[in-house]
This record gives C-alpha cells, sequence and structure tokens, in this order.
C-alpha cells in the first residue's frame, strides 16, 4: 500500500457539500465548521481573508487554500476589486467530512490553512481535474450533483498527494510522510498496527540507524515512533467502535495488546476517555 492510501483506507474523506458564492460587499464572512475540512479555490477576483487573531493571506483568481478545520473568516475585497464593479468575485467552496480532530492523525496540524498559488507546481498538475469540476459546478447537468462529489474528492486526494511530493507541509503526518525514509515507517505502522514494532524494527524499515531514526521522527513528527504507534492503534479502535464493532477481545488481539488491561490503559491515556463511552464523547474531545 502506498503511503497516502495506508492513511486515506482508514480515514476516508467524503465530499459533503461543493458550492460557490458571490462577495459583493468591501467587507464580508463566511463561517465554516470546525468539524469539517475545506478546499476554498478562487473562481474569479481577488480575496483577502483573515481569520479572528489577525492571520490573513490574500487570494486571486486561480488560487486556494486547504483548511485542516473550518475557520470563521472575514473577507474582504481588494482596494482594486472594490472600486472594479464589473469583477464578480466568486469563490468555490469545498466542504469534507474527515472525520472528528481526535480520530484522524491527518488533522493534527498547527497551521490554520495551506495556500496553493495559481503558478505553484500543485496548481498546474491539478489544473485538468479542477476544469472538470469547475464545469459541472458552473453548469450543473442531469447527475452533476453525484459528479461533483466524486470529482472534489478525487480533487483532494491528488492535492494532498502533491503537498506531499512538493513537501508542502513541514510538520506532522504530512511532513512524515513526506520524508521517503520515514515514511516507509510509518506505512509499516498503518499497515501492520498488531505487530510488536520496537524503534529498532522501524528504524531498519526506514534504513537509518536507531539513534537517527529517532531524532528525525521526533523532529518531523512531534512525538516519538512508540508513542506514534500507540496513537495510531487508538485511533484505529475508536474507528472501529465507532462503526459498531465493541469487541474489546477482538481488537485488543488485532491491534497487538496481549490484555484487555492494557489495551483500556492507552485507549483511556490516547483518546482522554475509555472505549465505551467513544460514540458518545468524541465530538467533545474533537
Amino acid at each position: 500500500m502506498d503511503r497516502l492510501s495506508s492513511v486515506l483506507s482508514a480515514f476516508r474523506p467524503k465530499a459533503t457539500s461543493v458550492s460557490s458564492c458571490f462577495f459583493l460587499e468591501p467587507r464580508g464572512s463566511l463561517s465554516l465548521s470546525v468539524d469539517s475540512s475545506y478546499w476554498l479555490y478562487v473562481i474569479s477576483g481577488e480575496l483577502i481573508l483573515k481569520t479572528k487573531d489577525n492571520n490573513r493571506t490574500a487570494l486571486n483568481t486561480g488560487d486556494g487554500i486547504w483548511l485542516a478545520s473550518g475557520l470563521d473568516l472575514e473577507v474582504q475585497l481588494s482596494k482594486t476589486e472594490s472600486a472594479n464593479k464589473n469583477v464578480d468575485n466568486k469563490l468555490l467552496i469545498c466542504e469534507f467530512d474527515f472525520g472528528t480532530k481526535a480520530l484522524n492523525p491527518l488533522l493534527d496540524v498547527e497551521w490554520q490553512w495551506v495556500k496553493v498559488e495559481w503558478e505553484d507546481e500543485a496548481a498546474q498538475q491539478l489544473s485538468p481535474l479542477n476544469s472538470l469540476l469547475l464545469t459541472e459546478v458552473m453548469q450543473p447537468r442531469c447527475g452533476s450533483q453525484i459528479v461533483v462529489e466524486r470529482l472534489a474528492e478525487a480533487y483532494l486526494v491528488q492535492l494532498l498527494r502533491l503537498f506531499m511530493q512538493t513537501k508542502k507541509i513541514q510538520f506532522g503526518l504530512f511532513a512524515g510522510l513526506s520524508d521517503s525514509k520515514l515514511a516507509r515507517a510509518i506505512v509499516a505502522i498503518h499497515e501492520r498496527p498488531h505487530e510488536a514494532w520496537q524503534v529498532a524494527s522501524l528504524a531498519e524499515k526506514a534504513g537509518m540507524s536507531r539513534s537517527a531514526f529517532s531524532g528525525l521522527f521526533k523532529t518531523t513528527m512531534g512525538m516519538t515512533p512508540m508513542a506514534y504507534l500507540t496513537s495510531w492503534r487508538m485511533r484505529l479502535a475508536a474507528q472501529r467502535i465507532k462503526q459498531g464493532d465493541e469487541n474489546i477481545a477482538i481488537l485488543c488481539h488485532e491491534l497487538g495488546y496481549q490484555s484487555e488491561a492494557a489495551f483500556r490503559r492507552a485507549f483511556k491515556k490516547v483518546m482522554g476517555i475509555a472505549p465505551g463511552m467513544i460514540n458518545r464523547q468524541v465530538q467533545a474531545i474533537s
């Protein structure tokens, strides 16, 4: 299994909404749910997005940003666009259900957004798929809703792939998967979470010395290899429980734990709640 599929097979994104909106006034607002992820793309015009803590980014036609989690944004027209009444300021908004932040390791991020400018390598490679998506959004035909949702999901996967190929994100799981050596160890964990992995065996997978591997892993991922192993196991367990698989004994065996007690302790430490509470409280810890 490849490095991105090793995550998306467990935490698969689903497009929940694809729409476009116009901004006519010099200032407006955009409220995006923290429980969803977003791709925002400027179809036409020039917009400035600003967060409550005054982080801001300017987007021109063809630029976009990826938000791992939604934000309340102030939307401003540029001074040029405010004066130009003949230009439509139009934004494409793709909303994705990517699982809660408590479960999905791809959402363990410190950044608020990743910007992709129209001349970036990623934007150029996305151009054919982008054209298809915009055509379906702007000129809906029979079955367009289904087509748009599937195109948006394919677009997102391609976008995440390009983030890794171009090393667009410097910290967290995306960064780890972007490093060819670390990715081999991370994918091994993803594919075989039940194995009794140790730092030495994971370093061997990466083709590195134990000390070099441990240092690079922690610097890049923000945690030790064994902490990530435990986190991945518990997130898989939580995902399984959410989907109705509540047989703890089977989960213990399939995730490499020798006793239910050890499993429950690890689960509580990582997720903050007992396994039996996950369906009721996972939203509260996201």
